[in-house]
């Protein structure tokens, strides 16, 4: 505190270097970068990422973006002919590899004459008039390898995947892609969709939400100091206040590399409540101290002495609050922690440095019409009835919580990414359309690995993995399987006429002959996509229908179970990739990140509050309103179904650090008031003043985590709810837990106690 009526002294060299570090902040923002993939989130020593890293290793698998055409049915001449003529127009995109692209108009249809093996593409002849509709009907039904992938059963999606170069720009690849979708668009409905794609509309969706958010945010500030205080200076200095706690913040992580993603895009809202919240109990204590002081520099020395020590305390113990989210392994949530943790300390700084020396140097301002009034007499009504009633409160509460308490054991964990955006998005709609026709867009890849050279090919091998894959296909929210087997088979059906029989067992030369006879006259590229190039490792490529986290957990650990059961230990390893074995992984981690960063948070903010008060039961105070709220908040998740992912991760964090606010003050008042006072008029005096100023805090802060509402992704409009909903939680909790608390724990008649911060 010395440090900071040191530099209220010193008002120039004050405000000349909060210019100078702003202006270094301010060139750190033109370096910060853009993070849109959700690739390297996770630890990459971990089992699973590991298997995940290996099948990528032996089956490099490269970006694709797919266009699908959707018609009532495809089988029309209009429509094939449209195929064939947007498939050109993707080999002309830029860095899409000409000789990779898969369509109805580049694959070949195999078939046997008695000279040998005819290819031939479905769409050769699409063009004359004797053209056979339902043979190519018939042939594609028939073809494991086209229908269901490029086709699908019912006939109403015809699908392009096209390879990408692996130094592809994907600005310029979804800008191409965007223009093939709407030139050919009409009468049949043009999708696109794929990995690429799906990380451009996310970059996309980040810039546009950090556009949108801090604009409105700083508004919503504006708007909010206005009608709280009704003086032009209490709205331009807070509004200042929050400008600078933003760039300080954005320009550190431009210079330490921090990059902006799907999760810290929030940040910006979340630091202008944070820094307006702060900003709020300044103004008020400046104006309360204004009508008996006979300057403005006397009435800015007399505010920071009456909050400067609780707001101090509120950013160091926000500031924990959010170092306590490095305790995740997930990537974007540690650096989250770090980025929160300077953001409070910033918005710490410039509050207890900027306001009193602006407010010093300025005329002497009152202000007799801070509105809202009424909420003194409510609050203060409502204190009394608590007080008075604090047995049948305090046994509502633990009622109410262990309600939320079961509850929140119920909430569902992980993201599916598909569903970051609203139902009516055109990425969303196109990976539901493939979904829905399809075998399913997510993916599960499931590596067998003999460890011999070329035993793919051995017959026990062989028929141990169709067993395998005959029963995968089976598990719950499958939609299809596809392995080197299929080939197999599709080749029995080209040279025989016939299925393959399956209660025949496979024999080591039908094997070899077929995947010969298939290199020699198909794309080997097709095959190496299933088995890798010394033929000792074979891929099953199971698709999957269900986007639900917990349907995926299924699948993995059913297929585990079988994968021992067909391959006794020693045979062959197993190893585990493709999208949604990342997703499973990351569900883990945040339940394990959870419990910790819950626990480690309280206690943070138990210790750090017991240091400064000198007492643990006035710590342990302190987190009452903000455990109860927690508690609140997540029993509503687990009522209304939100998961918990990476966004909603952060809301402990963020419900402890901007929670404390709260905190802190009311319990200082209330300690203080209590010196002369009885705790009934302790409880009046601080509902008038402190509560007042806590309100005015609370609707800042939901004004500015409201925000949050709009923006493109769905997991940011559901965290953006939930912590002004929590904003709320805390702000009742607050008025109402303490006085019941309090009504136990002293005697109306006890006099002169000791406040649990010196304001000296």
């Amino acid at each position: 505190m010395r440090i900071l009526f040191y530099l209220l002294s010193k008002p120039k060299l004050t405000l000349v270097s909060l210019l100078v570090i702003s202006l270094l902040m301010a060139l750190g923002i033109s370096k910060l970068e853009v993070r849109n993939n959700f690739d390297g989130e996770l630890p990459q020593e971990d089992p699973v990422i590991a298997g995940f890293n290996l099948v990528q290793d032996h089956f490099d698998k490269r970006s694709a973006i797919l266009f699908g055409i959707e018609a009532e049915d495809i089988y029309n001449k209009q429509t094939l002919i449209k195929l064939r003529e947007m498939t050109d127009a993707v080999k002309g995109l830029p860095f899409v590899l000409k000789d990779e692209i898969k369509s109805l108009s580049t694959v070949q249809s195999l078939s046997s004459e008695d000279w040998g093996i005819d290819t031939s593409g479905f769409l050769d002849d699409i063009s004359s008039s004797n053209f056979d509709l339902d043979e190519l009907k018939s042939q594609i039904a028939h073809n494991d390898m086209v229908s269901g992938k490029l086709v699908s059963s019912d006939g109403r999606l015809a699908v392009i995947i096209a390879n990408l170069d692996d130094d592809f720009i994907g600005a310029e690849v979804f800008k191409g892609a965007q223009e093939i979708r709407d030139r050919f668009h009409g009468p049949e409905i043009i999708h696109i969709t794929g990995a690429p794609i799906l990380v451009e509309e996310v970059q996309q969706g980040i810039s546009g939400d950090t556009s949108k958010f801090i604009p409105l945010a700083i508004l919503l500030v504006f708007i909010g100091f206005y009608f709280s205080f009704r003086k032009l200076r209490a709205v331009l200095l807070p509004a200042l206040m929050v400008i600078l706690s933003i760039v300080w913040t954005m320009g550190f992580m431009g210079w330490a590399g921090l990059p902006l993603t799907v999760v810290s895009n929030a940040l910006p809202v979340i630091m202008v409540a944070v820094a307006s919240s702060y900003g709020i109990h300044y103004m008020y204590a400046y104006y309360k101290h204004a009508k008996d002081s006979i300057s403005g520099k006397e009435a800015a020395m007399r505010a920071l002495q009456n909050v400067g020590r609780p707001i101090l305390i509120t950013g160091i113990t926000s500031a924990l609050g959010s170092v306590s989210l490095l305790v995740f392994d997930i990537v974007s949530l540690r650096e989250f922690g770090i980025i929160g943790a300077f953001g409070f300390v910033f918005a710490t700084i410039i509050c207890l440095t900027l306001l009193p020396v602006a407010s010093a140097g300025l005329k002497l301002q009152i202000n007799s019409k801070i509105r809202f009034s009424f909420i003194t007499g409510r609050v203060n009504t409502l204190s009394q009835f608590v007080f008075r009633n604090s047995l049948l409160v305090i046994s509502f509460y633990t009622v109410l919580i262990a309600i939320l308490l079961y509850s929140a054991t119920t909430i569902k964990v992980g993201d599916d990414y598909t569903k970051f955006f609203p139902a009516n998005h055109k990425g969303r709609i196109a990976a539901n359309t493939f979904n829905d026709h399809l075998m399913g867009i997510r993916l599960m890849d499931v590596m067998i690995d003999s460890k011999s050279y070329g035993s793919i090919k051995n017959a026990e091998f062989a028929n141990n993995l169709r067993n395998l894959q005959s029963e995968i296909a089976k598990l719950p929210f499958v939609g299809g399987t596809f392995s080197y087997l299929d080939i197999i088979g599709h080749m029995e059906e080209v040279f025989n006429n016939k299925s393959l029989d399956t209660n025949n067992p496979l024999t080591t030369e039908q094997v070899s002959q077929y995947l010969m006879l298939f290199e020699m006259s198909a794309d080997p590229g097709d095959l190496f996509e299933l088995v890798d190039e010394n033929q000792e490792r074979a891929k099953i490529q199971v698709f999957i229908k269900s986007s639900n986290p917990e349907d995926h957990k299924i699948i993995y650990s059913g297929i585990e179970e079988l994968f021992s059961q067909y391959f006794p230990e020693g045979k062959a390893d197993l190893h585990l990739g493709g999208d949604v074995v990342n997703r499973i992984s990351l569900g883990d981690y945040i339940v394990k990140g959870k419990i910790q960063n819950i626990i480690l948070s309280i206690i943070f903010v138990l210790i750090t509050c017991t240091i400064v008060f000198k007492s643990f039961k006035h710590g342990f105070l302190t987190i009452m309103p903000i455990v109860s709220s927690l508690v609140m908040i997540f029993g509503v998740m687990g009522i209304v179904g939100i998961r918990l992912g990476i966004s909603t991760s952060l809301l402990t964090a963020m419900i402890v650090g901007v929670g404390i606010d709260f905190s802190v003050h009311y319990l200082n008042a209330f300690n203080k008031n209590r010196r002369s006072m009885t705790d009934k008029e302790a409880l009046n005096e601080t509902s008038t003043h402190t509560a007042k100023a806590i309100f005015f805090d609370a609707i800042s802060n939901i004004a500015g985590f409201s925000v949050l509402s709009i923006s493109g992704f769905l997991p940011v409009q559901h965290f953006g709810w939930l912590l002004a909903f929590s904003m709320l939680l805390i702000f009742l909790n607050t008025i109402v837990i303490y006085p019941a608390l309090f009504a136990r724990l002293y005697k109306s008649s006890v006099t002169g106690n000791p406040i649990l911060v010196s304001t000296n």
